[in-house]
């Protein structure tokens, strides 16, 4: 049908697209690569808008829930510039006649072809490598704009790989996993991919063997990864708002998680918090066109979105993901339940877990929204 080959087509051209646009590829035919960037967003809202309108009947229910939502972030990204959450729920809201399996099997797809093709362009001079150490350690990008884009796209890639052979799971897979581990370390060493990976190796055995033998064990755990969001939520909140610098136990988890929580308490003391969102200036180019010196870094999705998008969205995101969770225990998807939550430990560490174009697994919210969640997803 029309309605779903326009929702795929959508999602496979943006995906391709953003993918390439976290390179160090400058240009495309001439075209600086912000210009080319700029242009595909206009072109994904426009597609994304006929899909929402044209293609898609709604009941009252729906309709509430989807104003009452669009409402609040629309205001948000409007303050703040940022654009990642309305882009993700514009994602969401335009998958009602698409099965979210499909859209898992779309993504990892696009992934296999497109990281050997990056890094293949990388190899050949195409692409700009850019390596960067931490102390004496090289950490090589192979293509990509940063070393952790690249931990990332293989943490997306391991996660796609295993939702989708949630029911096979076998010794191969987990040699798959063990290798991606490696690679996270050797080349772009990046801290936050290879720790989350881990701990998602050590959660898919539990879940292999308890999925077979002890189902209400798994149950149990599905909760406690559920009371485990919640921690990681509040603890963020609470160690980014006080000095943590004054506590020397917590001084020393902070240094452990790269600073995170005191770098973002510098970032909260100068713009503090706003019920609507603001615009934070973080890049060089947005502080020097601010006139703020120094460098500032807000990488923990948590403090991320409260300061940005201000206390509204952030409680209304955070109470979603909740629900989200909740729901998909309910229904026994435990995988997926799994794979929610290393994103939002991913989030304390890297701004990842409400950015669609890593965190694609929140198109799964459209399963709730549209009550699709009786079929296997």
């Amino acid at each position: 049908m029309l309605k779903n080959f326009l929702y795929l087509f959508i999602f496979i051209f943006w995906y391709s697209t953003t993918i390439m646009f976290t390179t160090n590829l400058r240009n495309v035919m001439g075209v600086p690569i912000s210009t080319v960037n700029s242009i595909v967003d206009i072109i994904i809202l426009l597609l994304l808008m006929i899909q929402i309108v044209f293609f898609q009947s709604y009941k009252k229910r729906e309709l509430v829930i989807i104003i009452g939502i669009t409402t609040p972030i629309i205001i948000a990204a409007a303050l703040s510039r940022q654009y990642s959450l309305l882009s993700g729920w514009m994602f969401i809201v335009a998958a009602r006649n698409v099965d979210f399996d499909r859209v898992i099997r779309v993504a990892y797809k696009i992934l296999l072809i497109m990281i050997p093709a990056i890094v293949f362009l990388c190899f050949i001079g195409f692409i700009e490598e850019r390596t960067m150490t931490r102390g004496d350690i090289q950490r090589f990008s192979l293509g990509f704009v940063h070393p952790n884009h690249l931990g990332m796209r293989i943490f997306q890639l391991i996660l796609c790989h295993f939702y989708i052979n949630k029911n096979k799971l076998g010794m191969l897979n987990f040699f798959f996993i063990i290798s991606a581990i490696i690679f996270v370390i050797i080349i772009p060493n990046s801290q936050t991919a290879y720790i989350c990976l881990t701990v998602f190796l050590i959660m898919i055995l539990g879940y292999r063997y308890f999925i077979n033998q002890k189902q209400i064990l798994m149950e149990i755990c599905a909760k406690c990864l559920i009371s485990g969001y919640l921690l990681l939520n509040m603890v963020s909140i609470i160690f980014s708002y006080i000095d943590i610098n004054k506590n020397v136990v917590l001084s020393q988890i902070d240094k452990w998680m790269s600073m995170r929580f005191s770098l973002c308490h510098k970032v909260w003391q100068l713009y503090g918090v706003s019920f609507f969102g603001q615009r934070i200036y973080i890049s060089p180019e947005e502080r020097k066109l601010a006139g703020i010196t120094g460098s500032l870094w807000l990488d923990n999705a948590y403090v991320s979105m409260l300061l940005r998008y201000g206390v509204l969205v952030f409680l209304l995101f955070s109470i979603c993901y909740l629900y989200l969770m909740k729901a998909m225990t309910a229904k026994k998807k435990y995988v997926l339940v799994i794979i929610l939550f290393l994103y939002s430990l991913y989030g304390a560490m890297e701004p990842a877990l409400y950015m669609i174009t890593h965190n694609i697994f929140l198109i799964a919210f459209s399963e709730i929204l549209y009550n699709k969640c009786d079929k296997e997803i």
